[in-house]
């Protein structure tokens, strides 16, 4: 007779009792993850599925929840993901972390910073997947190209921004040195 089985992905909701194959079937289907808390009877205590000797098979295949899995092998007949696609994600997801903490030091811009700050998070994520990929659908070439193009204008935005922040401190700079310098002689 099979185990009974119980499981939680949130670590609230029970799910089960079911027994030990529709447990591996939600796991090798991608249902649940491996980090889903799993019990049977004579465990002490709930836990991950990846450390249950029993689901340890399906539970090595199965990416965390939200992640699509992303195949061992190569495609065959595959592409390369487009060189520096991954530089240009990485620079634009920090700067937008930057920007958004930034932002946050400000009452009023909190409301775009935090924003930001979770979009350059899930910037980085999506570049970690992206470039973990051995090779890609040849026919996805065009989409991560005009990707690309667009992550290397936004982070060309970024650095022009950036110089002309600096550009502008100094005007200032200069600025507000000759207005102290004509001042001081009429201050005395």
């Amino acid at each position: 007779m099979e185990k009974n089985w119980y499981y939680s992905a949130d670590g609230q909701d029970k799910k089960g009792p079911m027994p030990e194959s529709e447990l591996k079937q939600l796991l090798a289907g991608g249902q649940i993850s491996a980090g889903t808390l799993v019990w049977s009877e004579g465990m002490a205590n709930w836990a991950p599925a990846s450390s249950v000797a029993a689901l340890q098979q399906q539970a090595a295949t199965v990416a965390p929840v939200g992640v699509a899995p992303v195949a061992a092998a190569p495609i065959a007949g595959g592409a390369q993901v487009p060189q520096g696609l991954g530089s240009w994600m990485t620079f634009v997801g920090v700067m937008h972390i930057i920007g958004g903490a930034f932002a946050c030091l400000s009452c009023i811009y909190i409301l775009y910073g935090v924003p930001l700050i979770i979009s350059g998070a899930a910037l980085l994520g999506a570049k970690g997947l992206l470039i973990s990929l051995p090779t890609v659908d040849p026919t996805m070439l065009p989409f991560l190209e005009k990707l690309r193009y667009a992550f290397k204008a936004a982070g060309w935005a970024y650095i022009l921004m950036f110089i002309s922040v600096i550009v502008f401190l100094i005007v200032y700079g200069v600025f507000i040195a000759a207005f102290i310098t004509r001042m001081a002689p009429n201050m005395r």
